[in-house]
């Protein structure tokens, strides 16, 4: 896991980054297209070097090759190895090869790339949640699925791309 301080520019970045303000089937309806795009900023810089910027619905970037997808999540703490990395059950169709789970603090101050997933490996893995259910392995007992969705615990994440 790499923790990421982000800077003003990030964040400027991430405003900017899409005309748009509301993603078909946006969980959030629309409030988490920065935090989105702002996951994307500081995988896209951290791995600058090796990367091409694609910025399409199936893919966000390409690296060594793949097709990769990043999956920004917004939460008040630092990501734990029990946390989940999760896939809204309508969003099983995009054309990338790999995912990369981030965090970033609810005051996006902060940041962590959590880690990496080949899709299909993801949901061969993964368990299925249904909207509603409660998350049995969150710290919060209350805390439901906002969607249907398919979660691995981030401790079943790789380090890189493989």
């Amino acid at each position: 896991m790499t923790e990421i301080l982000i800077t003003d520019d990030q964040r400027k970045r991430g405003q900017e980054l899409y005309e748009f303000n509301v993603l078909k089937g946006s969980v959030t309806e629309g409030k988490g297209n920065e935090v989105g795009a702002l996951g994307e900023i500081i995988v896209w810089d951290k791995y600058k070097s090796k990367t091409k910027y694609v910025g399409s619905y199936d893919y966000d970037m390409i690296i060594k090759d793949k097709k990769i997808d990043v999956k920004t999540k917004l939460q008040n703490m630092a990501p734990e190895p029990h946390h989940r990395a999760n896939i809204f059950a309508f969003n099983t169709k995009q054309k990338c090869d790999y995912y990369c789970f981030v965090a970033i603090l609810t005051d996006l101050s902060k940041g962590w790339i959590i880690g990496w997933k080949g899709k299909e490996e993801f949901f061969e893995e993964a368990e299925f949640k249904k909207k509603g259910e409660v998350d049995t392995k969150g710290s919060d007992p209350t805390w439901t699925f906002k969607g249907d969705c398919y979660c691995l615990d981030n401790s079943q994440l790789d380090n890189k791309v493989k």
